[in-house]
């Protein structure tokens, strides 16, 4: 689903736009039909008194990512003390560090979300839902024929717009393989999807009506000890015993058929 679409800048630079509009693009086409995707563009999150653009937030049932796409590009230069310039016509301007911006970022929304738990997330048997393990990741779209280098960059974050859409997808499917996994899954946090359109909307500062929200399906109203009970009873039961002869032997379930009573009674020797 998409939440806000993508609108133009004028102030920024255009091999900036161009890739923010890429980007913007390949998340449309990629989870626009999805129930468990959410993508806001041109979000503005409040760091400290000041107004941050974050150039697109998606929201999954799993966490939330942030990315930038307007700041890489052109030639940027990364020295050890993790000052960042950009030449702009054989001259090197001086550019605020946007991992570290976005650090700040990432903490004031998940403060925000913390401090409005009760708005945002229901309650589950009586008992309120909190952003305990909330995963906000970040990443950083390298625009095409930049140049990036210097001995102080953290590389494991920075993608380029094609790489963008497969992370997150791979990123959702190892948070879900971890909740369905045997013996009930790790402890892994979780939006119900009315929960998850009420954050988006808490976001984009738009009042939140959960009437009009999808309702939560089944498998998300358990918790991961119900869920671990459910697959127990599904597991087909196991009987050891002893193979003749001796030795240790398996006999499965489906194998095991009742016995029939014998319709002769039974006689005293």
């Amino acid at each position: 689903m998409i939440l806000t679409e993508y609108s133009y800048r004028p102030d920024t630079d255009s091999r900036a736009e161009e890739n923010c509009a890429d980007v913007a693009s390949k998340l449309k086409t990629a989870f626009a039909e999805s129930d468990d995707f959410i993508i806001i563009n041109n979000a503005q999150i409040d760091v400290y008194d000041r107004m941050v653009n974050i150039d697109h937030i998606v929201l999954h049932s799993f966490g939330i990512t942030l990315i930038n796409s307007r700041t890489l590009y052109g030639k940027i230069e990364v020295n050890y003390r993790q000052e960042w310039v950009r030449s702009v016509k054989g001259r090197d301007i001086p550019m605020e560090n946007p991992t570290d911006l976005f650090k700040h970022v990432s903490k004031s929304l998940r403060d925000n979300l913390v401090k409005n738990v009760e708005l945002i997330l229901s309650k589950h048997n009586g008992v309120q839902k909190t952003f305990d393990g909330l995963p906000i990741e970040l990443m950083f779209i390298q625009a095409p024929k930049s140049g990036l280098q210097g001995n102080g960059i953290n590389s494991s974050n920075i993608l380029f717009a094609e790489q963008l859409t497969n992370t997150i997808t791979r990123h959702f499917n190892s948070y879900k393989k971890r909740v369905y996994q045997q013996f009930g899954g790790m402890d892994v946090f979780r939006f119900i999807s009315s929960d998850l359109y009420a954050c988006a909307d808490f976001i984009v500062g738009n009042e939140i009506h959960r009437e009009n929200y999808p309702v939560a399906q089944p498998d998300q109203s358990l918790t991961n000890e119900q869920t671990a009970k459910v697959r127990k009873s599904q597991r087909p039961m196991i009987i050891r015993t002893r193979k003749i002869g001796g030795g240790p032997g398996i006999i499965k379930a489906r194998d095991i058929r009742p016995s029939r009573k014998s319709s002769e009674p039974d006689t005293p020797k």
